[in-house]
This record gives structure tokens, C-alpha cells and sequence, in this order.
């Protein structure tokens, strides 16, 4: 099943109030630098600092007075923690989340700032993901699954309506990925209504399971995981948003940890926009010349900007 375009809009109004907006800004530095004209799209903005929240919230409403009776649970490396979280609270439902063994301190303490219960979910997406899967069915919670739900990929999907509406003859847009949810939204909002915009998303190069996927035509999980774009750390796309991605996905490129690290600091120095690691993939791509785009009118996402500090601190010390 796929995400139709209606599903989107609804999913917008349902978020009407609840989300904040993230009007583009032009970068002439990175527009130089890329030979494209790059606009920003900056999730890092969001509420709880990503574009998490959408989908959470918009999953969490629509459910039953009983499953928000008996609370939800979800797994996450931080951002999706944290949007679930957020939005269980503004609904009144316990959240309960399944984050790594050692996580971004920042993170694990934004969730549970946010009213969460977190609990050890050892040091992959997948076994975080079994020791949610076990919660939701000693507990009976519902899983509020960050990528591979239909009403999760809607509600992120509100990003590409938002980009149409501000920037309508926008060309490309470029999207970081790691489960897939985010580029499965937003590149059916904008393939259903413009299919002649050009839609390519980022992996890291130590974390490639949907370029693995794309290019080889079928679902595929990696060995291992190496990449400080702790957001990206997919060891296996959905079955849902792998779908989404060879109907509307029109190419797939990497970037090393260097070249992320490279972009994060831009964003930084030249854009005003703390990004995480996760965040500045989409514009590594670009300012690095993994695309073949030239001369269009270019929308990089950054997904979000809950970095670790010393990390980031240790980034600008090395990049600038």
C-alpha cells in the first residue's frame, strides 16, 4: 500500500496548530558552491528540534480511547523518541521508548523531559525495534513505528505540501534517509502533485540500506553500521517505505563521514543552523557533488538539529 496524496493533506490539517513552520531560506554560499539555487528546509526548527513529530502525532490521534487508554511505546535513537514523546503528552498518552544502549545523552534526556519512560534497547535499529515489539505485547501498547506506518509516512509527508505551497516551481529536492519514513512522505506529496520534480535522497556511506535496496531491486539489510548520523542508523528499511522509494525516489547517493561533517559546520558558519549529523547529509550531497544536478532550483531538507554538543564542538574545531 502506498500513501496517496489526500492522506498528506489531511494529515496537514489534522497538524494545524500542533507543528510549527519552517519557511526555506536561501543559502547563496551553498547555491555557489553546489551550482544549484539551495533553499533550506530547516526541520531542525521543528518542534523537539526535527520533523519527528508530525508523524508521531498524526499516528498517535488517530488512535482508539482504549489504545490511547494503554499508551503507545516506539524505538528511536532520539529523534523519533523525542516526537513520540511530545506528542503522546499533548494527547494525554504514557509513551514509553526504546533507545539504544548508549545513547546521545542529549536525546535520551529530551525524551524523558518530555514525560517518556526509556528503556534499554540494546545497539541496533533492530533489536531496539524487538524489545519495543516485546513491550507493545506483554503491555498491549501500540507501536508508533518511526518509518514504516502509513499515518507516520503522511504525517512527514506535510513537509513536501509545505515546500509546494512556498516554492512552487521548486525542481529537486533532497532528502537525508535512514528507515525511510521521511523521503516516503514527502516524495509522494511532491511526485503526486509535480512528478516532474526530481526527488534523491542521502544515505551515509556506513549506513546504506536503502541506496543497497534502490540499487539492487530488493530489500536489503546491512552488516554493519558506521556513521556518526546517528538519525540515519538503518540497519533495514521498511517494506512500506522501500516501496515508496522505487515508485517515487528517482536516484539514491552517498556521502562519506567527512563530507557530513564538512556540511554540518557549514550550515552552521554560513546558514545560522545547528544541524545534526543526520540533518547535514542532504546538503553534503549537494555541496559535494554527488548529484547531477546543475542550474535547478534545489530544496535541501535538514531533518533536524538535536546534536550531541561535544560532538559538535569537536566538529567546528576540525572543519572550520
Amino acid at each position: 500500500m502506498y500513501v496517496s496524496l489526500s492522506d498528506i493533506q489531511r494529515a496537514r490539517e489534522n497538524l494545524a496548530g500542533v507543528i510549527q513552520a519552517t519557511p526555506l531560506q536561501y543559502s547563496k554560499t551553498c547555491s555557489n558552491l553546489s551550482g544549484n539555487e539551495i533553499y533550506f528546509k530547516p526541520e531542525n526548527l521543528q518542534k523537539t528540534g526535527s520533523f519527528k513529530v508530525r508523524g508521531a502525532y498524526h499516528k498517535i490521534s488517530h488512535l482508539t480511547a482504549a489504545e490511547k487508554s494503554a499508551g503507545v511505546v516506539a524505538f528511536s535513537a532520539g529523534n523519533h523518541g523525542a516526537g513520540t514523546a511530545y506528542a503522546a503528552s499533548l494527547l494525554g498518552v504514557k509513551a514509553t521508548i526504546s533507545m539504544p544502549t548508549e545513547p546521545v545523552q542529549s536525546k535520551k534526556a529530551a525524551v524523558i523531559g518530555y514525560g517518556a519512560r526509556v528503556i534499554d534497547g540494546g545497539s541496533t535499529s533492530i533489536t531496539m525495534y524487538q524489545r519495543a515489539l516485546e513491550l507493545s505485547q506483554s503491555e498491549g501498547l501500540t507501536m508508533v513505528h518511526p518509518f514504516d506506518d502509513l499515518l507516520t509516512i503522511a504525517g512527514q509527508g506535510t513537509i513536501g505540501l509545505e515546500i509546494l505551497e512556498e516554492l512552487p516551481d521548486v525542481e529537486a529536492v533532497i532528502i537525508p534517509v535512514g528507515g525511510g519514513g521521511l523521503i516516503s512522505g514527502v516524495a509522494a506529496a511532491l511526485k503526486e502533485s509535480k512528478p516532474a520534480i526530481q526527488v534523491i535522497g542521502v544515505n551515509p556511506e556506513g549506513a546504506r540500506s536503502m541506496y543497497e535496496s534502490v540499487v539492487t531491486g530488493r530489500l536489503t539489510e546491512v552488516d554493519q553500521l558506521e556513521t556518526m548520523a546517528d538519525g540515519l542508523k538503518a540497519k533495514r528499511v521498511g517494506e512500506t517505505t522501500f516501496a515508496h522509494a522505487q515508485k517515487y525516489v528517482d536516484e539514491m547517493v552517498l556521502v562519506s563521514e567527512e563530507e557530513i561533517a564538512k556540511a554540518a559546520v557549514l550550515l552552521a558558519a554560513r546558514g545560522k543552523l545547528v544541524a545534526e549529523p543526520s540533518g547535514a547529509a542532504a546538503l553534503a550531497a549537494m555541496v559535494f557533488q554527488k548529484t547531477g544536478l546543475r542550474g535547478k532550483k534545489t530544496v535541501v531538507l535538514v531533518s533536524g538539529g538535536n546534536v550531541d554538543m561535544k560532538l559538535f564542538a569537536d566538529l567546528i574545531v576540525r572543519h572550520m
